[in-house]
């Protein structure tokens, strides 16, 4: 004390306690800046999966509305044999009634959105895109789905469907050149097959589904490119 050493190190001992508890406030601002940048890194690659889920489902509509379209132009053109006073082949009839019963189905790519909300939707930081998301995959896109596929059975019932093919169509068995058998279908009233009650029920049948796909398409078509442009561009700020 009568040295003045007390007030040294006093001094000394301070300035130790400040220079620790700097360090610690470094290592955790270092430690909170690599957890943000693990979280970060984790939020876009789930962003990612996302974003190569919804360019899936846009694949998956583009092939349906191919489909679609293959059915709309068979429809047009049996309605057209039902105006006319031609006589068709039973091959051509066969096969433009197969193409007009080509069947369809929507199913949206959700893998990416269960992967990120398994660990919890809030690791999106941005509360626009979040919402965003939670719109698209928890009701627009089920809500779609779910009512193509009631409406594609109330319209398509299969037993109904079955009743007026068979009132159609009689089954044949042929043999092949390589010495198999195979059943084939012909109509069972030539003269009368394209003005048949039981054929516009058929094509009326397809005619309200791909109407109905068409109306709920797009809607799904706009839903999907709205939740992607939004998470492309969180991507590309990013």
């Amino acid at each position: 004390m009568s040295d003045n050493k007390m007030g040294k190190y006093f001094k000394y001992a301070v300035g130790e306690i400040i220079l620790v508890v700097i360090g610690i406030l470094i290592a955790l601002q270092i430690n909170n800046w690599n957890q943000s940048k693990r979280d970060k890194k984790f939020e876009t690659t789930m962003l990612k999966e996302i974003k190569g889920s919804l360019e899936s489902d846009q694949f998956t509509i583009k092939i349906l509305r191919r489909f679609i379209q293959r059915k709309q132009i068979s429809i047009q053109e049996l309605l057209e044999m039902t105006g006319s006073n031609k006589v068709y082949q039973d091959t051509v009839l066969l096969e433009l009634y197969n193409s007009m019963n080509i069947p369809l189905t929507f199913n949206y790519n959700k893998g990416g959105y269960e992967a990120i909300k398994s660990v919890g939707i809030n690791r999106i930081t941005n509360d626009s895109l979040r919402n965003m998301l939670i719109l698209t995959y928890e009701a627009l896109l089920p809500r779609a789905e779910r009512i193509i596929a009631i409406r594609s059975e109330e319209l398509a019932n299969n037993d109904y469907k079955l009743s007026l093919h068979n009132a159609l169509w009689k089954r044949i068995r042929i043999k092949m050149p390589d010495n198999t058998y195979k059943l084939v279908s012909q109509p069972l009233d030539r003269a009368n097959f394209l003005n048949q009650t039981e054929f516009l029920d058929r094509i009326k049948i397809e005619q309200d589904i791909v109407n109905m796909y068409n109306f709920w398409l797009g809607n799904v078509e706009r839903d999907v490119q709205k939740c992607l442009e939004v998470v492309s561009k969180e991507l590309d700020y990013d």
